[in-house]
C-alpha cells in the first residue's frame, strides 16, 4: 500500500502532517509540540555561574497510523505486518520533518525540499521569514 503527503498545518497546538493512502482508505497523523526547556548553563562566564538558558525545542508527540495494533494478549502495542515499507517511508519523512522544524534557519528550505504537498499556517513560521 503507498502513501502520500495530504497536508501539513502549523496551529495553535503545534504541527501536524498527513498521509492519506492511495486508495483513500486509511490516514497516517504526525504530531509535534513545542517545548520550553530549562537547562543551568555551567559552562557559562565563570562570573556568572549557573546561568539559567531558557529555550524552545520542537518534539514529536503523536503518530497515528494504521500498522499499529494490539498484541494478541491485548496488554501492548505491536507493529501489524505488511507495512513494512510505508512505516519505514512514513516515519523517516517525520523524522526530517522534526530535524527541520528545530533547525531554524537553514529548516524552511529543507522542508520544502521534503514537504511536498499544501501547508498551512507555516506564514511567519521560519525565521528567515522573520528577516
Amino acid at each position: 500500500m503507498k502513501f502520500n503527503q495530504h497536508i501539513a498545518f502549523k496551529h495553535d497546538h503545534g504541527i501536524t502532517l498527513q498521509w492519506v493512502s492511495e486508495d483513500n482508505s486509511w490516514l497516517a497523523v504526525v504530531t509535534y509540540q513545542q517545548e520550553v526547556i530549562k537547562k543551568i548553563d555551567s559552562n557559562s562566564d565563570p562570573d556568572a555561574s549557573n546561568k539559567e538558558i531558557t529555550f524552545k525545542k520542537w518534539t514529536l508527540i503523536n503518530c497515528s497510523v494504521p500498522w499499529i495494533g494490539l498484541s494478541a494478549d491485548g496488554n501492548s502495542l505491536t507493529n501489524i505486518p505488511g507495512f513494512e515499507d510505508v512505516r519505514n517511508k512514513i516515519s523517516g519523512e517525520a523524522t526530517l520533518i522534526l530535524t527541520c522544524i528545530n533547525n531554524g534557519i537553514k529548516g524552511k528550505k529543507l522542508f520544502e525540499s521534503i514537504w511536498k504537498s499544501p501547508t498551512i499556517g507555516f506564514d511567519d513560521f521560519w525565521p528567515v521569514d522573520k528577516a
